[in-house]
């Protein structure tokens, strides 16, 4: 198991992260995730030992190894540009890591096949790396990765540099890959759709400290803060007033909650709210927008000058933009409250 202990880190006087502790129990894929500047590379140079922590400890299997040389902790890491050898073909790629360690020919010669042959690239050992396509090369580094049966696997932005549907297709079959090898792993990525297909849990990073960590269907159902609902792409957040019993909104007047502050933001969830008037709260407003998603409509419904974005089943009806529109919702299912910030 990874455990980090109080993990701080500051550069040129500035905190990067602050007071960090997690535990990655064998066998767990955890997301760090977070926007740019959040910490989350710095967190895993240390763990991989590139770089030392200003205090704090990085345990394995309960021993200290926060002062052990990088090739002593027998991790893995791959990077977001591969960092290919341009001189070395595919089998020589691979077989890097194996070779720097003095394992025998016939050894690293098994272990790079099985390698090559988990991330689907059986075949091509010979193959100069400069004549792959972008998914190829992805898979070279991931196999390099993997050739040494490293203990923990670290991926930093692995597929970042790849178009959306080639990184949609490259993520299922790292997760596949993944979880089928069973392999401990550190996944450190800013884009929250990514961290939902490939992580059992997600740790949200904030200005270097960890703002949540959970599963992800814990996150996207209870966000801990307007800062990680925000983040993870909730867009309805309003700043609202306690008073008379009534939490005051831009959309209108709702029941509040015993012992608010008197200010705080509000999340109207936009999966949470329907068309029509059957729900026990309901606004009526203009309809301004719709999206066609594939799999769902994005509408935006114009209430008390406030906008409101809306998620809908693409099989729903919609009238012409312009339109007068009623909405529904369970204040309980749709409504988030936090302390103002």
């Amino acid at each position: 198991m990874l455990e980090l202990r109080n993990i701080t880190k500051h550069y040129d006087g500035k905190p990067v992260l602050a007071g960090i502790d997690l535990q990655v129990p064998p066998g767990e894929v955890l997301a760090l995730l977070g926007p740019s500047g959040s910490g989350k590379s710095t967190l895993l140079s240390i763990v991989a030992g590139l770089e030392m922590p200003d205090s704090g400890h990085v345990l394995w299997n309960g021993v200290d190894i926060t002062h052990t040389p990088p090739h002593q902790r027998g991790f893995g890491l791959m990077f977001q540009d591969y960092a290919l050898f341009p001189h070395r073909d595919v089998f020589g790629n691979v077989a890097f890591g194996l070779q720097m360690a003095g394992q025998a020919a016939e050894q690293t010669a098994a272990r790079v096949r099985a390698a090559l042959e988990l991330v689907g690239l059986q075949g091509l050992e010979r193959r100069d790396v400069s004549s792959l396509s972008g998914g190829e090369q992805q898979r070279v580094a991931l196999a390099r990765a993997l050739a040494p049966q490293p203990q923990l696997l670290m991926l930093d932005e692995p597929l970042g540099s790849l178009d959306r549907a080639l990184r949609t297709r490259l993520l299922g079959e790292l997760a596949g890959i993944l979880r089928q090898q069973q392999l401990t792993s550190l996944y450190v990525t800013h884009d929250q759709e990514e961290a939902y297909a490939i992580a059992d849990r997600i740790a949200i990073l904030n200005a270097g400290r960890l703002a949540q960590i959970g599963a992800p269907q814990e996150l996207y159902r209870a966000p801990a803060s307007a800062f990680v609902a925000r983040f993870l792409g909730m867009h309805n957040l309003f700043s609202a007033h306690v008073d008379g019993g009534m939490l005051h909104t831009p959309f209108g007047a709702l029941p509040a909650p015993a012992n608010l502050p008197p200010r705080v933001q509000v999340l109207l969830r936009s999966d949470g709210l329907r068309i029509g008037a059957a729900g026990p709260q309901v606004l009526t407003g203009e309809l301004r927008g719709k999206q066609f998603r594939g799999s769902q409509w994005l509408v935006q419904l114009a209430v008390q000058d406030t906008q409101i974005e809306i998620e809908l089943p693409s099989s729903t009806a919609l009238p012409a933009l312009g339109t007068p529109l009623q909405v529904s919702f369970d204040l309980a299912q749709a409504v988030h409250i936090f302390p103002d910030e």
